[in-house]
């Protein structure tokens, strides 16, 4: 009874999923780690489509500037950026600077930035940073705060696939 008394009190953040309807066929080897990124990507309400721009918002948030950056976006494109972040290579001017205007960087600057975010994020795509951006969140929590990751049809989604097997 004590420990069920102690699980239904702890606050958990219970993050539940079917892989294959998350999956994207294009990832490859790396498949469940960019799943695992996009779900819980979504739960901290960044960008689940584009991790390079979720990326952004994770780095806005902890600087304490993702509400200005929203606020300089919603001026310069009149629309919300939840709403229209998927589109963002549409809105790249007004990206640019919103970008700017919050961090105080120069236009060139954020251009640049934007420019190369794609490509420079698939070197930061691993299990490591992975690990450590879901440290740094709970960090940010009560200290008894808990993830768990619920992954339904794993099985058939690994099916063969001896690679993806060993990434689990």
């Amino acid at each position: 009874a004590g420990d069920i008394k102690r699980a239904v009190s702890t606050d958990v953040d219970v993050i539940l999923f079917n892989i294959d309807s998350k999956a994207d066929s294009s990832s490859g080897r790396d498949a469940i780690l960019r799943v695992f990124l996009k779900v819980f990507n979504e739960k901290l309400g960044y960008s689940g489509d584009h991790p390079h721009i979720a990326d952004l918002e994770r780095r806005l948030d902890a600087q304490g500037k993702l509400e200005t950056f929203k606020e300089a976006f919603r001026a310069a494109a009149d629309v919300d950026w939840e709403l229209e972040r998927d589109g963002y290579s549409f809105y790249a001017d007004e990206l640019v600077q919103a970008l700017a205007e919050a961090l105080g960087k120069t236009p060139e600057g954020a251009r640049s930035w934007l420019e190369k975010s794609e490509e420079d994020f698939r070197s930061l795509l691993t299990v490591e940073n992975f690990s450590r951006w879901v440290k740094e969140y709970l960090d940010s929590q009560d200290a008894n705060h808990r993830i768990i990751f619920l992954v339904d049809e794993i099985g058939q989604f690994i099916g063969q696939d001896t690679h993806l097997m060993l990434n689990l």
